[in-house]
């Protein structure tokens, strides 16, 4: 069964009625727009309903436009939004007789076929638990569990428990949680079907794996992949008999620690390294993250192998990585044309690596000159480089990508996807309209309009054929797959002596030699047939079948005298196209006959242009026809065929501005819904002025009832320049419409050459019109060819007169007609998307800023950045006589060249700068330590494995990060010098108590007992080492090599010290290792002392930081410990921050309101989808808010149980202000860089938009100020640092970070007596020109020490009453609870603590996601409130959560949804005045409403302030002068809504 071969529960769902025992009943199928279903009966059984005139034509008519609908029980029909019916004819029971053929009626989705599991579970449909506690059988599962089979009745009538009738409304608000498969009957290709069941088990069942075979076979393999062993058989081995581990997971990292301790080309690996921090895949962002290693490594060698080529490359490779895609949730992202034709449902394309590969991976969030500084507008203000806006438009250009087929060479598992191969697009899934770029134009500006190209283009030079074997199916085209085993079908096979052949087979002998791939070096004179097509798709020569590939080429959106195109039946859909381009097949009808059409093609589904149609149709007799029919042809060998009537190209406005186009052929039965009246498919348009709206009339144009205008359009082109440009850049700012280079097509052209330009200008005559084309090289040496001429869309009033109203044409890669937007195109277009990133002005300074800081120093001054960047820019960098790079813009051998050849990265005199450098990053210590020492693996243990949980340890390793931000923030701060000084560190994120003492305790493991897990060792555990852990044995583990030259301790040290340090290490720190070296080998032996030397060095400033080292001869100052003092009760607040922006719309929704609208129904409209059924909330009553009823997730009981206690309240709508904000003017007065993570987050930590208090925390403020009354202040972060804790240097407390595992031991087994003694003397107090990093590693490491030995002590006897969940949260919820137990012992007043836990940054199965995330929170909160309540100190404390932004009302094509920002959020404790909703949660979730941004992006109406004022207050911050210190920003709002 299915179920077998899948385990989800996939059903065709019966008893769905049009009318239910409640009375409810579906639509009249005369409503606008609705989707029908209509079920074939027999005649007999038939009872025809009686219908009006009109109605019956209308239905007739409808069912007939479906006659090709293949599936035999079922057709779906949609109603006409100007159909025609009777007005009395609103009864939805209808059946009708056709061509005796009876059609009843049905429910829309009888039959259909849905994935329901999801509705299997539990906590997911309520009736599950009722059956389970009744002892009755699943209701869901039963099905196919006991009856055995796929149908599953909706209880519309129950048939045991007449109380438990379902409504078809039921029905209705929840099938949108279930992925919908197609109709019963219905054949759906496999690549269609949805991820959970489009396993390689099904495809084997369906035989849908397909074969390739023939004598024209590619096959192509993974870059750099070996050829098979034949002597092995016919077997894939995932072991390599080589120490490998069968947790397959962790072999990509075994890899990495291999090649980075042996391989010889140590800057290539280094550069490599740097590259996957920067563009980033999240482990657990992967499906197959734990399984698989081959598929990683196959992402990471994209940087091993680029890493001196061209970061193009690179781009496009990451871009088409699936793993990539999963990462950053693009993989089957889908246009919203797409979903709403297919599916009927509003969603808009993710937005996830859309904004990523801007902000993250090319141009950064703000504009910069070529040195790095930010460019400013006149109010001294950063430039963003982007808006949502272009986030949104970008996000289109990101749909269609979908997995390759397996292969069954790669390591794979059966339920994942081919993580191997660069990703296919598949056409149907692309947004076909027009992209703005960042530049104020169009992605496609430049590129040469279809119209334009020459005659016969497949024939010119250039002209590029590719081959497919002995398969005719087109690859980069669709064609029916009838094709591949019709034998009927009619190619476009060469003549004998067709030149093109002799191209082709490239053998003047006649037996073929073929190519791959062709490329015409010249062109062609036509020969036979070839004289009569306009173009060609494939081609056949012999037994082989070429694809003709298209050069690149754009359709302006709106043209003049379009011709309307039908399908091969009249009641089927209308389009319209340009008449120029070859878009369509001929249809010829007999003079004075319109009904049967004939064709008269060369080869089936040619494409032709109108023109040609009618020549083909004279050729025989007969006219292009508005025809009824076209006969006898199968239906896959017609298409989409050129009609005589004409059509309007008609402009949809919105009240924003942006327009969405609209055909309007002369007659249609209905139309192709992305181009009807209904389309919400707008796109960006450049306005000479203003726009018409309708409440300015809409300048005689149609005026739409959503506040919107249709007008009619007209297309003007104009000559640009009279005469030559000014320059390169007033010709790229001022020509749109690119061309081919005429040199290639036409090199006896003479051109016109302007010596100081340089720009060539090739003229059809001696003016310049225009049809003249410039040609030149910019700055970055791309070569452009341009037309002079810009089309402009004139609108015209319902009378075709003028109006005062204009725009710029757009420019679209993929065809509006159905059957022509292509793979090929789509590519063209990703490349285009690709080179305005790539070229942006951004991309070097940005590029250069981020790898200098991973390969040489934290803080490059504007002149290091300038010099990298144009080498980057120029692709050359020259030192002394030596060049490097190719010369082409983006060569990253030059920048590579640039950045570490430079006198920063190598200047001695630049080293005793204090503010040069950075502080190393824990991983490349960890190695760099193990290749300076001479590793050396044991014979049993060959390969290098590190433990499974390193990157928690230390902060790092190789392919598991974090979050895409990589293990550190660019930006990143450390308190003290560094942050004085206004320098940034970003190494220091990761340098935290637990981390540090890991790092330590690792490194002296690894010197003492070699690579195993002695003492929290970086090794895996093994049985031998379970009890033998003695210094100086190396039981099956690898070992440190490393024996000095020579036993004498200043000898031993100096070569530790260069191997080291580099040679950093200060005399004074020698000196102290000397003595250490020598006591121990008076008192053991050699090497012991060598063992002991080693450790202390890697405790050294100079060993954690690229700084010398200068010390004032203090020691550092002891860190003391609080004493309590008794002033105030004990009160504490928790910081509880769900990074990644979470859902929080479906975390508080509303349920119930006694007056004005239904809130629910319009939360329910704009969610669509991942909306939450009414049914499955928990409801919660306020009294401040315009519903009584609000509904909690159903995940989330004990948030419910807290809210009705009191204890609990939410807080609704709030977010980052600078002021008050409305839609006109928020991008104005906003000061954030709003929707992006980082700046977001940092925001809700740091409640300061204006950065009154930079570089301080909200609740950092709060200690400082409390501190300042007498109280002692604990600050805790779990697992890393915050800004949220931190206050200003030397106020408050120090903050430090715990792991949410606890407290480990340091140094737990010392290799000498008081050993910390050397090891403070290591990191004695510095002078103040010391280097800043160095002295951020000792400070940091003595107040580890000092406090890891006393919570270590103090923790180690506390134990919890209360059974936390083994969860993130849970586990750190724990530790602030143990916490709060040591108060005592602390002596503290009061704490602070910061809590993170990630995973809400939903971009896709928002559902799913949240639920995991919220379950999470409810057993970790619920855990919490029940210790502290044991422990009596419940009362005493606040926890306030929050999230960088909430999300997108409206989901993505892949169920997720996207960045946005007012959210809802909670605060809980003992001392709050809960069981109420403060702020204003919205009343109107639509765009159209005051709050609405577009998608679901709601303004705030609550500033951050409001909340942490009231915890201030709370906390005994009650002085107005004091509060303005918290929030610093607090004053820009009224009263009521602080």
């Amino acid at each position: 069964t299915f179920l077998d071969l899948t385990g989800r529960y996939v059903y065709a769902i019966d008893k769905l009625t049009v009318e239910d025992s409640f009375g409810n009943k579906i639509e009249p199928v005369c409503t606008p727009g609705l989707r029908s279903r209509w079920k074939l009966k027999t005649e007999s059984a038939c009872n025809p309903t009686s219908l009006g005139s009109d109605t019956n034509t209308t239905i007739v008519n409808l069912l007939v436009s479906q006659s090709g609908d293949e599936n035999p029980q079922f057709r779906d029909t949609h109603f006409p939004t100007e159909g025609v019916c009777n007005p009395d004819d609103v009864d939805p029971n209808v059946e009708i007789l056709i061509d005796e053929q009876c059609w009843q009626r049905v429910h829309p989705d009888l039959m259909s076929v849905y994935d329901m599991t999801y509705w299997t579970h539990n906590d997911t449909h309520m009736g599950n638990m009722n059956a389970a506690n009744n002892n009755r059988p699943h209701p869901i599962k039963k099905w196919a569990d006991i009856n055995g089979t796929a149908i599953l009745s909706y209880p519309s009538t129950h048939p045991w428990l007449p109380g438990y009738n379902h409504p078809i409304t039921r029905w209705t608000n929840n099938h949108q949680r279930f992925t919908y498969v197609g109709r019963f009957g219905d054949s759906v290709r496999f690549r269609d079907l949805p991820n959970e069941i489009r396993l390689d088990q099904v495809a084997e069942w369906y035989n849908a794996t397909g074969s390739i075979t023939g004598n024209g076979v590619v096959v192509c393999g993974s870059p750099g992949e070996v050829s098979n062993d034949e002597t092995l058989g016919t077997g894939f081995d995932f072991a390599t008999g080589r120490d490998t581990t069968w947790n397959m997971g962790r072999n990509r990292e075994a890899v990495w620690t291999s090649v980075a301790l042996t391989a010889p080309d140590q800057l290539r690996q280094r550069v490599a390294f740097a590259f996957s921090q920067l563009l980033v895949i999240v482990r657990i962002a992967v499906s197959s993250s734990d399984q698989d290693s081959e598929s990683f490594l196959s992402y990471y060698d994209i940087f091993v192998r680029n890493a001196f080529g061209n970061y193009r490359d690179v781009l496009k490779e990451i871009s088409y990585s699936p793993l990539m895609a999963e990462n950053l949730s693009y993989l089957q992202s889908k246009s919203a044309a797409y979903m709403f034709d297919t599916f009927g449902q509003i969603t808009f394309a993710d937005e996830n690596f859309a904004r990523e590969i801007m902000q993250l991976f090319s141009t950064g969030l703000v504009q910069l000159n070529i040195d790095g500084t930010p460019k400013l507008d006149e109010n001294g203000r950063s430039i963003l480089v982007y808006t949502n806006e272009d986030i949104m438009s970008f996000a289109r250009a990101w749909t269609g990508f979908d997995y390759q087929r397996k292969r069954a060479n790669i390591e794979e598992r059966s339920w994942s996807g081919n993580h191997i191969d660069p990703m296919r697009i598949e056409a149907q899934w692309r947004d076909r309209f027009p992209k703005s770029s960042l530049n104020h134009g169009y992605i496609g500006d430049g590129y040469p309009l279809c119209v334009d190209l020459p005659d016969k283009s497949f024939l010119i030079s250039g002209a590029r054929y590719r081959l497919l074997g002995s398969s005719s199916l087109p690859e980069l085209m669709t064609d029916p797959s009838e094709f591949a085993s019709d034998s009927t079908i009619v190619p476009f096979e060469l003549d004998q002596d067709s030149n093109l052949r002799n191209k082709i087979c490239n053998d003047p002998t006649g037996s073929c030699d073929f190519d791959k791939t062709v490329v015409l070096t010249e062109t062609l004179e036509c020969v036979g047939q070839e004289c009569d097509v306009d173009t060609v798709r494939v081609v056949k020569v012999g037994n082989m079948f070429y694809e003709y590939v298209s050069p690149p080429c754009v359709e302006q959106l709106f043209y003049k005298n379009a011709v309307k195109l039908l399908e091969r039946h009249r009641n089927m859909q209308a389009t319209c196209a340009n008449p120029l381009l070859p878009a369509a097949s001929e249809a010829c009808c007999a003079a004075g006959s319109s009904y049967m059409a004939s064709r008269n093609s060369k080869y089936d589904r040619e494409r032709m242009t109108y023109a040609t149609a009618i020549k083909r149709c004279s050729d025989i007799g007969m006219a292009a026809c508005d025809y009824t029919y076209i006969e006898n042809d199968a239906w896959y060998k017609t298409g989409w065929h050129w009609a005589e009537d004409d059509c309007l190209v008609r402009v949809k406005i919105n009240t924003a501005g942006y327009a969405a186009i609209v055909y309007e052929p002369e007659k249609y039965f209905t139309k192709v819904k992305h181009i009807d009246d209904e389309t919400r498919n707008f796109f960006k348009v450049y306005w000479d002025g203003d726009y018409p709206t309708a409440s300015t009339g809409c300048g005689g144009c149609q005026s739409l009832s959503d506040g919107g205008c249709m007008c009619e359009t007209t297309v003007r082109e104009d000559r640009v320049f009279p005469g030559m440009p000014r320059s390169v850049e007033d010709a790229l700012s001022k020509l749109p419409i690119g061309a081919l280079d005429p040199s290639t097509f036409n090199p006896n052209f003479n051109p016109t050459i302007d010596p100081e330009t340089g720009i060539a200008a090739y003229k059809q005559g001696t003016s310049f019109d225009s049809n003249t084309v410039f040609v030149f090289t910019d700055s970055m040496g791309r070569k452009h060819a341009l037309k002079n001429a810009r089309e402009t869309v004139l609108l015209l009033d319902a009378s075709r007169s003028s109006t005062p109203f204009s725009f710029r044409n757009a420019p679209t890669f993929m065809s509006l007609v159905p059957s022509e937007a292509s793979a090929r195109d789509a590519q063209y277009e990703t490349e285009a998307t690709l080179d305005e990133y790539f070229y942006h002005e951004n991309t070097a300074p940005f590029l250069c800023i981020r790898m200098i800081q991973r390969l040489v120093t934290s803080n490059p001054s504007p002149r290091y950045i300038r010099t990298c960047a144009n080498a980057f820019q120029s692709g050359l960098y020259t030192k002394s006589t030596t060049s490097f790079g190719s010369g082409k813009y983006g060569d990253l051998a030059a920048m590579v060249a640039a950045i570490v050849l430079d006198r920063e990265a190598r200047s001695a005199i630049l080293d005793r700068d204090p503010s040069n450098g950075s502080l190393r990053e824990a991983l490349l210590k960890v190695i760099g330590f193990m290749r300076s020492m001479e590793f050396e693996s044991s014979s049993s243990s060959p390969v290098v494995k590190f433990h499974d949980v390193i990157a928690n340890r230390i902060g790092q390793m190789a392919h598991d990060f974090p979050t895409v931000f990589s293990f550190f923030l660019p930006e990143f701060q450390p308190r003290g010098r560094v942050a004085d000084a206004s320098l940034v560190g970003p190494e220091a994120l990761i340098i935290d108590m637990p981390k540090i003492v890991n790092l330590l305790n690792g490194m002296f493991s690894l010197v003492k007992y070699g690579l195993s897990n002695c003492h929290s060792g970086f090794g895996v555990s093994s049985w031998s080492r379970s009890w033998n852990c003695n210094e100086g044995s190396y039981v099956d583990s690898g070992k440190l090599g490393f024996l000095p030259s020579s036993p004498e301790a200043s000898q031993v040290v100096n070569e530790l010290a260069t191997l080291l340090t580099s040679g950093r290490l200060s005399e004074e720190n020698r000196q102290i290792v000397i003595n250490a070296y020598e006591t121990t080998a008076s008192e053991s032996n050699p090497e012991a002392a060598l063992r002991i030397a080693q450790q202390l060095i890697v405790t050294s400033p100079e060993f954690h930081s690229t700084n010398p080292v200068k010390k004032n001869g203090l020691p550092r100052g002891a860190v003391e410990q609080p004493q309590k003092l008794g002033i105030n009760d004990y009160k504490a607040i928790v910081y509880v921050m769900f990074s990644g922006g979470c859902d929080s719309y479906n975390m508080l929704i509303p349920h119930t309101c006694d007056t004005g609208k239904q809130m629910y129904d319009e939360y329910h409209e704009v969610r669509k989808q991942v909306a939450i059924g009414k049914q499955d909330l928990l409801t919660i009553s306020t009294n401040r808010q315009s519903c009584q009823t609000f509904g909690v997730h159903p995940a989330l009981p004990a948030i419910k149980k807290l809210y009705d206690e009191t204890q609990l309240l939410f807080f609704a709508n709030t977010g980052v202000l600078t002021v008050p904000s409305t839609k006109e003017n928020y991008w104005q007065v906003s000061k954030t860089q709003l929707f992006a993570h980082n700046h977001m987050q940092r925001e809700a930590k740091a409640v300061d938009p204006l950065d009154k208090a930079f570089g301080t925390g909200v609740i950092g403020r709060m200690s400082d100020i409390l501190s300042s009354k007498g109280n002692n202040v604990g600050s805790f972060s779990i697992d890393h640092s915050s800004v949220a804790l931190l206050g200003q240097p030397g106020v408050g407390s120090e903050t430090f970070i715990l792991g949410q595992n606890g407290i480990s031991e340091f140094n737990p087994d010392p290799s000498m007596p008081n050993m910390t003694d050397p090891i403070s003397a290591l990191n004695a107090a510095t002078a103040t020109d010391s280097g800043f990093f160095a002295e951020t590693w000792s400070e940091e490491l003595l107040k580890s020490l000092t406090h890891n030995d006393l919570l270590h002590t103090t923790l180690s006897d506390i134990s919890t009453t209360a059974t936390f969940p083994e969860t993130q949260l849970g586990r750190k919820l724990e530790i602030v609870a143990k916490m709060i137990e040591t108060r005592e012992q602390r002596g503290v007043d009061m704490d602070m603590f910061y809590v993170e836990i990630g995973g809400f940054d939903t971009h896709s199965a928002v559902e799913e996601n949240l639920k995991n995330r919220f379950e999470e929170v409810n057993g970790a909160v619920n855990a919490f409130a029940t210790e502290l309540k044991s422990k009596n100190v419940w009362d005493k404390v606040i926890a306030v959560q929050t999230s960088e932004f909430a999300r997108t009302l409206a989901p993505n094509s892949g169920d997720g949804t996207d960045h946005a920002w007012g959210g809802n959020y909670m605060m809980f404790g003992g001392a709050v005045n809960g069981g109420e909703i403060y702020g204003t949660y919205p009343d109107d979730l639509t765009d159209d409403g005051p709050l609405g941004l577009g998608r679901g992006r709601l303004i705030p109406e609550t500033p951050w302030d409001s909340v942490f004022e009231a915890i201030a207050k709370w906390a005994g911050i009650t002085d107005e002068g004091e509060l303005d210190k918290v929030c610093p920003n607090r004053n820009a709002f009224p009263a009521e809504v602080r």
